[in-house]
């Protein structure tokens, strides 16, 4: 598991002073990128990962606050085509805040078909493999 602190921003809020919903899929495009920088296969010329889907699961509001919110990342599933990426957004108390996933597909950059993942990248996503603990 790989924790990655994102700062929220002031345009992250919205009228009731919490933070839009909207946000937290750029929060988890922050931390999904925090996670793959040491995968040096992510950007390749002979495959494109694409977003295949993409949850969100609110547990309380995010407020504005100067600390980060700490996201916990980890690879829940590794299939022969696509992964997982499941994420925990800790608050500054403490708290859960949100959960989420991204599942993403390796697909041929000329036919946009589904490929299998290669070898080299499965080697780069296997340490990143566990499961968060599963909340109520």
């Amino acid at each position: 598991m790989l924790t990655v602190p994102v700062y929220r921003r002031f345009s992250d809020l919205d009228p009731l002073g919490h933070v839009n919903n909207v946000a937290y899929h750029d929060y988890l495009q922050e931390a999904r990128m925090g996670m793959i920088e040491s995968v040096s296969e992510v950007v390749n010329a002979d495959y494109a990962l694409v977003v295949v889907s993409q949850e969100v699961r609110h547990r309380k509001p995010l407020m504005h606050a100067y600390e980060p919110v700490m996201i916990e990342t980890s690879i829940s599933e590794l299939g022969r085509s696509s992964y997982t990426i499941e994420y925990r957004i800790i608050d500054e108390h403490g708290d859960l805040a949100a959960e989420g996933t991204t599942t993403l597909a390796a697909t041929d950059p000329q036919t946009g078909r589904p490929i299998r993942l290669p070898e080299s990248l499965l080697e780069q996503l296997r340490p990143h493999v566990t499961n968060l603990t599963p909340s109520p």
